[in-house]
């Protein structure tokens, strides 16, 4: 019979090998338990709602977040790229969301302005 000190550094072993395999596999990117901004948007089936949603979670304005959703949906992705970029890299700001939200109405008017 095995002593106790035996089973509890077999057991230590197994945990080891449990948790290599674990590392080898990361699951945490793909499982629908990960929420952006809270419970209220869990159902995400596109890839406009989760762009919407993480604009919004890294604007840290989550009122607007429907708003976000709909910009993704419509807007041209360059134009909104360019606005988050500006925003973020915009020092001193104490409101990022109104900043990206003038700088997407501001390239959309320079857009028109060269067609």
């Amino acid at each position: 019979m095995e002593s106790l000190k035996d089973i509890f550094t077999k057991l230590r072993e197994k945990k080891i090998e449990a948790k290599s395999q674990g590392e080898l596999f990361d699951i945490d990117n793909y499982s629908k338990k990960k929420v952006i901004i809270n419970d209220k948007h869990k159902y995400i089936s596109k890839e406009y709602q989760y762009y919407g949603l993480s604009l919004a979670g890294k604007l840290g304005d989550s009122k607007r977040a429907t708003m976000y959703i709909k910009w993704a949906k419509e807007k041209p992705r360059v134009v909104l790229e360019k606005a988050f970029s500006f925003a973020i890299d915009y020092p001193n700001a104490k409101d990022r969301s109104r900043i990206f939200m003038w700088k997407v109405k501001e390239i959309e008017k320079e857009m028109k302005v060269e067609e």
